[in-house]
């Protein structure tokens, strides 16, 4: 097991910041406590259990023990958009320097799993580091909302933020896990429509391929401290897709053209059992012409963003999603020396 945790990535995967070479003495204990809850979790909701798996159980507590550890940074501000064609929050953090950007967020939860504390505590970090503003959005859940009702949300948000006067070239997508998919989805979709795309995306161990044909779904298997086991996958992935082909390059966007889509920085933990979406989701962007970098961190858990300033690679990785931003998303002036250079 050692072997797959350290083991090196495909030489192809280009990084943006190479990561540290190994994973600190906190980020072992902390991911070996994480195996142990999230396993307990995992048979009290049905999974690996003879239980039938229950979604209402599922989400109030994986609610409550998110909620436990979130560590949401002083001095931020949720306000509820009310004018939104889809529920949501505005998220901005009071002492950050204002910036004119703005973050469209699309939290994970595996298509069945409600926003928690977690999810405000990583984009409002991300939103202190880069002085952005960020529209979280609460789109509707299977199996009360199966594909692509989650698709079409994301669509209706980025649209409205355009409406909105939000600038597409100030514009950036934040997304882990199945809102990674989710968001990727909506973003060749709204290409297709000519909508203008916006300045930069960060993938956080996005789920992209539903057919589940990485490798890593099964080497990685028992390396796994965050998402569930194979079973739990596949539970989730028929909730979400209730009959409808998993190949469809909507319901698996790693399969559909990925040309003309903004620069792209994913990250993935090694040990993940979806670390092969990420890291082929980068080589396929690229070969369609496109910017993209997947950094892949040594033993890290399933978008270990959240975990808030617990741990040092936490903290590394969200000022690597802040630079990448800002590059991206340059200050106004920098904008303007540019032009005038």
């Amino acid at each position: 097991m050692s072997e797959v945790l350290g083991r090196q990535i495909d030489a192809a995967v280009t990084s943006w910041r190479v990561p540290r070479s190994e994973a600190s003495w906190r980020a072992r204990l902390f991911v070996a406590v994480l195996n142990l809850v999230n396993a307990a979790l995992r048979r009290s909701v049905g999974v690996g259990s003879s239980k039938a798996f229950d979604v209402v159980s599922a989400r109030k507590r994986a609610k409550f023990l998110e909620n436990i550890i979130a560590m949401v940074p002083p001095h931020t501000h949720f306000d509820v958009a009310q004018n939104a064609p889809v529920s949501g929050e505005w998220v901005s953090v009071a002492k950050s320097p204002a910036a004119d950007r703005t973050l469209l967020y699309v939290h994970g939860g595996s298509f069945i799993l409600e926003r928690s504390d977690v999810h405000n505590a990583l984009i409002a970090r991300i939103c202190k580091e880069t002085g952005a503003r960020a529209f979280i959005l609460d789109y509707r859940l299977a199996p009360e909302h199966p594909f692509p009702a989650g698709i079409e949300d994301v669509k209706a948000a980025y649209r409205w933020l355009m409406k909105e006067g939000v600038d597409p070239s100030r514009l950036g997508i934040v997304a882990d896990s199945a809102g990674g998919g989710l968001a990727l989805a909506a973003l060749t979709s709204l290409r297709d429509d000519a909508v203008p795309m916006p300045a930069a995306m960060a993938l956080l161990g996005p789920w992209v391929d539903l057919t589940l044909s990485g490798d890593s779904i099964l080497s990685n298997m028992q390396n796994e401290a965050m998402v569930s086991t194979l079973e739990g996958v596949n539970i989730c992935k028929r909730l979400y897709l209730q009959g409808h082909e998993a190949v469809d390059p909507l319901a698996s966007p790693l399969f559909a053209d990925l040309s003309h889509l903004p620069p792209t920085l994913i990250h993935v933990g090694a040990p993940e059992m979806l670390r092969d979406d990420s890291t082929r989701l980068a080589q396929r962007m690229r070969d369609a012409g496109g910017q993209a970098w997947c950094d892949v961190y040594p033993r890290m858990p399933h978008v270990w963003h959240r975990l808030g300033p617990l741990l040092p690679e936490t903290r590394c990785s969200i000022i690597e999603i802040a630079e990448f931003i800002c590059e991206m998303i340059p200050e106004p002036h920098r904008l303007q020396k540019s032009g005038t250079g």
